[in-house]
């Protein structure tokens, strides 16, 4: 089972996850999960970038918090036998945050960053220096030729959901998914990893 997951948070240091989206993939099927967490407050910099205030955060997580569903989140992540994200250690970071409030261990298997794999790949010059920049998840999407219509349908596929909106976790998580997918084809090395974790 492979886990492919993306967060959005309060702000940039570890203070509190407010969604949490993941696809569960055995290579036959995908399921998707999504998760609102009421936070009290969001770093306006944080909304400038994912759209939610407190105020829409709580009519959406229903005054539900991240201990409210920890176990199943725990067992999820515990079970897969891979983790992958954009930016990895960014997102488990934020749970490692989450899960020491409660006096619980945040713990996985093995992780897979796509934003450092897809760095060679992509080959993003930078303009300072003659190191290739990290990816972001639109260009990686717009690498591998994935528009916003493909993305959203497979959000509604995947999670029952309508989403089109970028640095939303459903529709991120989604894309990041997709554009592996893709990779495969290309990627035989990538390919043969993964499918390890499928077994």
């Amino acid at each position: 089972m492979i886990l492919y997951f993306d967060t959005e948070t309060t702000g940039l240091r570890p203070g509190n996850i407010i969604q949490l989206s993941y696809i569960l993939d055995d290579g036959k099927t995908q399921k998707g999960k999504n998760f609102y967490f009421n936070a009290q407050n969001v770093e306006p910099s944080a909304t400038a970038v994912h759209g939610y205030t407190p105020q829409l955060i709580l009519q959406l997580s229903k005054g539900k918090v991240f201990g409210d569903y920890a176990t199943e989140i725990h067992a999820d992540f515990l079970n897969a036998k891979l983790i992958v994200g954009h930016n990895c250690n960014f997102d488990v970071a934020f749970l490692i945050s989450e899960f020491k409030r409660l006096n619980l261990q945040f713990r996985y298997n093995e992780s897979f960053d796509t934003m450092r794999f897809f760095t060679p790949v992509l080959k993003l010059e930078r303009s300072s220096t003659k190191m290739y920049k990290y990816p972001k998840l639109c260009e990686l999407c717009e690498f591998y030729q994935i528009s916003e219509k493909e993305i959203s349908a497979q959000v509604k596929r995947i999670f029952g959901g309508d989403s089109s909106t970028l640095h939303e976790a459903r529709f991120d998580t989604t894309a990041m998914y997709l554009s592996v997918q893709k990779s495969l084809k290309t990627q035989p090395k990538l390919f043969e990893r993964l499918s390890n974790y499928l077994n």
